[in-house]
């Protein structure tokens, strides 16, 4: 399982400078028998569409954390002020939501930069413990009442998820509190779902279908007043992408942050780094 930390996070923005953008080549790519102009297109439109599920499930994972422990995901923005009052944690047996991507988050910025758009999230599930120690684990439907788009920040495209889309997941909800200074929530989902989207690449619309299977682990925490969190993500995205004239199979796989395979047409390519995943085919890896 992949896993970072709140300062790791912030320093991928540093390997940005070295993405090679849309349909661009590595100038080592011929050397390496790194993947040709066509093939990171294929990839790029592949991640574009398949990630959009995997965001949408980390809003929503987010927003029901948020609604059982006020202020808990504070941490994940980095905000961290020791006056701010201890969380109060109430989940409850049924949730319903709505999730915003345009919203701000607690440092007053765009949540979600890369993303626009509305759903909303039903959660029913059981709930054990009280409020200093206990479990929630949650059914999780995901509705879209508008139109959603996710835009690779990295090569730039654009994925869209129509309206009335839906999507379910587990989660479980986990949390301990000693006092206002010291507390952990851990948040654990898991989707095995279909997809279907399109993507705009290099102004050519292509649709993508397939399958996102992933698994996330997510800790918010207090420690001595001062905030954390952490996350780890393991899955597999099993997509086509078509034009209506060309069609190809695109298979990524994550087992470990530096073990990412990607599959184009039955040609496999890796295990790469995050970075060099960056590098090689110019998109922003959330598997």
């Amino acid at each position: 399982m992949t896993t970072k930390r709140n300062a790791g996070w912030w320093t991928l923005a540093l390997v940005a400078a070295l993405g090679i953008g849309c349909g661009g080549t590595g100038s080592g790519a011929a050397a390496t028998g790194g993947p040709s102009a066509s093939q990171q297109a294929q990839s790029q439109q592949a991640d574009a569409g398949s990630s959009s599920i995997e965001q949408t499930m980390d809003a929503s994972n987010d927003a029901l954390v948020e609604n059982g422990a006020p202020g808990s995901t504070s941490a994940k923005t980095g905000s961290s002020k020791s006056s701010t009052a201890g969380t109060t944690i109430n989940f409850q047996a049924s949730v319903t939501l709505t999730v915003d991507l345009d919203a701000l988050n607690s440092s007053g910025q765009d949540a979600y930069p890369n993303a626009t758009g509305k759903f909303s999230v039903s959660a029913t599930g059981t709930i054990t413990g009280d409020s200093t120690a206990g479990e929630a684990t949650y059914a999780v439907t995901v509705t879209w009442l508008t139109d959603g788009t996710f835009t690779d920040p990295v090569c730039g495209d654009s994925a869209t998820i129509a309206s009335g889309s839906t999507w379910s997941y587990s989660l479980v909800v986990q949390w301990s509190k000693t006092d206002d200074l010291n507390w952990a929530i851990q948040a654990t989902a898991d989707v095995n779902g279909a997809l279907n989207a399109t993507v705009t690449h290099q102004k050519t619309t292509w649709t993508v279908t397939g399958t996102v299977t992933r698994h996330a682990a997510l800790t918010f925490s207090r420690t001595a007043g001062t905030y954390g969190f952490t996350f780890g993500i393991s899955g597999q995205r099993t997509v086509v992408v078509t034009n209506g004239t060309e069609t190809h199979t695109v298979i990524i796989t994550m087992s470990a942050l530096d073990h990412i395979l990607i599959e184009i047409d039955g040609v496999v390519f890796g295990p790469y780094t995050l970075a060099q995943i960056r590098w090689w085919f110019g998109f922003d890896c959330n598997a």
